[in-house]
């Protein structure tokens, strides 16, 4: 909505001041985390992340919860070391202020019929960063070879204030959803397109959200921008709690939320996805080439991570959650018709603004996890030499490699960057540029 970018950014910086300042040297993957959370409680986990070295007990509740980790079709776990497979590599990216745009956000792709690609983007401003360019209306940009590069269109797309879900619609050409403000309302607005390229706008309604609650029992107000699929009973989609005025820390929820027209919408409450941790920007609701429902949270649970879970019955029920070693905020997946798979997303730096960036599936012998902590991030990585990971920061499109520490152990690669600001930084490992 016309908030969204003020909000979820400003909340990511005021939740940096909430993490905790561990100083660990054991590296807890976020699955096993959350398999020592359900097994021994949360005081266990907590001092297992804190322990510099773990003790008898605490080595054998880590052993029991990395043999029981699983695997995903978006990263899967290793069950000898808790590590993540690195299962995305990065194509492309592009931060705020270049070619003249304000601060970029909130990726959302489509490919037309002709086999291009064109990503709509937020072209928005925080307040923080005294960017210009920006109109907060949904521009774009378009690539000719599968997301390996990218061309910036002339003019606006959508003309929406917030962040945009965009598919291709079964009777023809094209739909998208926004929110449209009007005497202090914000309306879930349907706009349509015989191109995919230029939107008009259609009809829309307020959605009521007090249904959808918390961990805690606290309804929602503002919502997100929703993420729509077409279901046989009319549309399905799902958007989170902004928590507009709330003070962290945050424990968003995830809304379910259905209509039959894709104009009138309503809550299912027992759909609605509430954790005692933080969803902490937009989900991801995608049908994917195997006809499959895919939704994707980036999570904040102590650390920063993604987590992924599918379904084969519309939604109805999902499978268990698994999880990507590194925060895909605001993620976008895309099907290629080629067989590609490709998942955008954003992040931000509040000394340069946001971000966006596409990368694709791959298949590596790499395998992560990812520790954020304040001003510091660790990387652990088996499979990979030194000379394999570059260390960058996509925001701010610099190589941060010479400022980063490296230590091996055993197979595991071990690195350390500590930075004012290090949601932005990533490992980049191997020629496919396998990305944590």
């Amino acid at each position: 909505m016309r908030r969204k970018i003020l909000v979820c950014f400003a909340v990511s910086l005021l939740g940096i001041t909430f993490i905790p300042q561990l100083t660990n040297a054991v590296v807890v993957s976020p699955p096993v985390r959350d398999c020592l959370v359900k097994k021994y409680g949360s005081k266990v986990a907590l001092a297992i992340t804190k322990a510099k070295k773990l003790n008898t007990n605490q080595k054998k509740q880590v052993a029991a919860c990395s043999t029981t980790s699983g695997s995903t079709s978006g990263g899967s776990t290793s069950s000898t070391t808790g590590l993540t497979a690195m299962t995305y590599g990065l194509l492309w990216s592009v931060g705020s202020n270049q070619a003249g745009l304000g601060n970029v956000s909130d990726p959302a792709l489509l490919q037309l019929a002709d086999g291009s690609l064109r990503m709509f983007f937020k072209n928005g401003n925080e307040p923080q960063i005294p960017l210009s360019g920006f109109d907060n209306k949904i521009h774009s940009y378009v690539s000719a070879d599968n997301g390996k590069s990218w061309t910036l269109e002339d003019g606006v797309r959508i003309d929406v204030s917030s962040p945009v879900t965009v598919r291709t619609a079964e009777s023809g050409g094209y739909e998208a959803w926004g929110w449209v403000g009007g005497g202090g309302v914000d309306s879930m607005t349907r706009f349509t397109s015989s191109t995919g390229k230029d939107f008009t706008k259609g009809s829309g309604a307020a959605v009521p959200t007090s249904a959808c609650k918390n961990a805690d029992g606290a309804g929602a107000g503002f919502l997100g921008d929703p993420q729509v699929v077409k279901v046989a009973s009319g549309y399905l989609a799902y958007a989170h709690d902004l928590a507009a005025g709330k003070s962290p820390p945050f424990k968003r929820q995830v809304c379910k939320l259905i209509s039959t027209d894709g104009v009138n919408w309503s809550v299912d409450a027992s759909g609605t996805f509430a954790y005692q941790y933080d969803i902490q920007t937009n989900p991801e609701l995608y049908r994917n080439a195997a006809g499959q429902l895919e939704l994707w949270f980036p999570i904040d649970n102590m650390t920063k991570y993604t987590e992924t879970r599918t379904s084969t019955n519309d939604g109805a029920s999902w499978g268990t959650a698994t999880t990507l070693s590194w925060q895909a905020n605001d993620p976008d997946r895309l099907d290629l018709a080629n067989g590609d798979s490709l998942l955008a997303f954003g992040n931000f730096d509040q000394r340069r603004g946001g971000l966006l960036a596409v990368s694709k599936k791959i298949a590596t012998a790499y395998s992560a996890s990812r520790d954020e902590k304040f001003g510091e991030v660790i990387w652990t990585i088996s499979g990979a030499k030194q000379s394999d990971v570059t260390v960058t920061n996509l925001c701010r499109g610099t190589n941060e490699t010479a400022n980063a520490s490296f230590s091996t152990s055993g197979s595991n690669l071990t690195i350390t960057f500590k930075d004012s600001s290090v949601g932005c930084a990533f490992v980049l490992v191997g020629s496919a540029k396998a990305i944590s």
